[in-house]
């Protein structure tokens, strides 16, 4: 997981900071969106996780739970996409209250649905218009996405699986 986060935050400061002559600046903050929420989600369950008391036992290669979604194209993209999974310690999972349990399973959605908008502001101080409303556009459509999705098969969804509500722990 810290290969990940290593190999985010250089592939993001490429983007970023180095202009890259051949790749449009609209190009390069879309790419820094994707590869950002892509690469934020498991660390920020782990980080907080470990902050609650949760512990994992490792991370594997998996599949996206968007594989479970009711929407046939979405379930393509899902059966497709190859996704970081954090292999989590049931037991201690067990013993945390469910208040815990919310925080490490909303820090995923909440951190790869929140990035984008970095992004998005980071591209507000560049000034160039294309760029702003590209990333912009990207954020809102990943946070509806998210919005629509995540409950019905995402970190919402296993949160209430193990009776976290989303109102109170």
């Amino acid at each position: 997981m810290v290969l990940e986060a290593f190999a985010a935050a250089l592939a993001t400061l490429l983007l970023l900071v180095f202009k890259i002559p051949w790749l449009p600046r609209p190009l390069a903050l879309l790419l820094a969106q994707g590869v950002i929420l892509y690469a934020i989600h498991c660390p920020s369950h782990y980080v907080v996780g470990r902050m609650v008391g949760i512990k994992f036992s490792g991370l594997a290669v998996g599949r996206s739970a968007l594989k479970k979604s009711g929407s046939r194209i979405v379930r393509l993209i899902g059966e497709r996409a190859v996704t970081p999974v954090l292999i989590v310690d049931r037991a201690s999972l067990a013993r945390v209250s469910p208040l815990r349990r919310k925080a490490m399973f909303y820090s995923g959605v909440t951190a790869s649905t929140a990035a984008p908008f970095l992004v998005a502001l980071y591209a507000s101080l560049t000034g160039d218009p294309i760029s702003i409303l590209a990333t912009l556009v990207v954020a809102i459509g990943y946070l509806t996405f998210n919005i629509f999705y995540s409950p019905r098969t995402g970190d919402v969804h296993r949160a209430r699986l193990l009776g976290v509500s989303p109102q109170g722990g």
